[in-house]
């Protein structure tokens, strides 16, 4: 029988309270784990795999290079929606919420988050972050799958109310121009594998 180590790690729990944003700060951010909070409950999930962050870094390479010059897009950024703080793996927002500081987003300061589904995180990309991001009023969401038919494959939403409406699925042989937040051809085979240059 082998043992192994594992770094001991104490969560204190917040008294008669759900889990806010600032308790989140008191968490690592150095130990491969990813902390959200979904209705005050605390939620702990594995690091992203490197397929998974190579899809995320180029969709947010390629939200760069269409963006207009008031909006900024960044990885892994805090949503602060009360009893629950998402950390997307990509969102877009007005440039001048992305200059300040201090705090997380607020709903109203997000264009559009994306997220890249992995096998951990396949129940809350696809079910609890769109129902609570549409609830706060998120304009638009879009959930890449990297596995499955038609992968990878970008799955568009646009809010309608407080819920999302699916407004298209842009598969790997694909090439769509999608509009919102702003004009984008998304070519959802250069989100995985070796670049393809020119």
């Amino acid at each position: 029988m082998t043992a192994e180590l594992v770094e001991d790690l104490t969560l204190r729990m917040p008294l008669s309270r759900g889990w806010t944003w600032t308790d989140l700060q008191q968490l690592p951010d150095d130990d491969g784990h990813r902390y959200e909070i979904v209705d005050g409950s605390l939620h702990v999930s594995p690091g992203p795999s490197r397929p998974h962050q190579v899809a995320a870094g180029r969709i947010r390479d390629l939200l760069v290079s269409a963006a207009p010059d008031d909006v900024e897009v960044l990885e892994t950024v805090d949503v602060d929606m009360g009893d629950s703080v998402f950390e997307p793996d990509v969102v877009v927002m007005p440039a001048a919420a992305a200059y300040s500081p201090a705090g997380p987003l607020e709903p109203g300061q997000v264009l559009l988050v994306v997220e890249v589904v992995s096998p951990s995180s396949r129940r809350m990309d696809r079910l609890v972050k769109p129902s609570a991001l549409a609830e706060a009023g998120v304009p638009a969401y879009w959930r890449v799958e990297l596995d499955g038919p038609g992968a990878p494959l970008v799955v568009v939403y646009a809010l309608d109310g407080k819920v999302y409406r699916e407004v298209g699925s842009v598969s790997a042989e694909e090439s769509v121009v999608v509009d919102a937040p702003f004009p984008v051809e998304l070519r959802p085979a250069e989100l995985a594998g070796p670049r393809r240059r020119g």
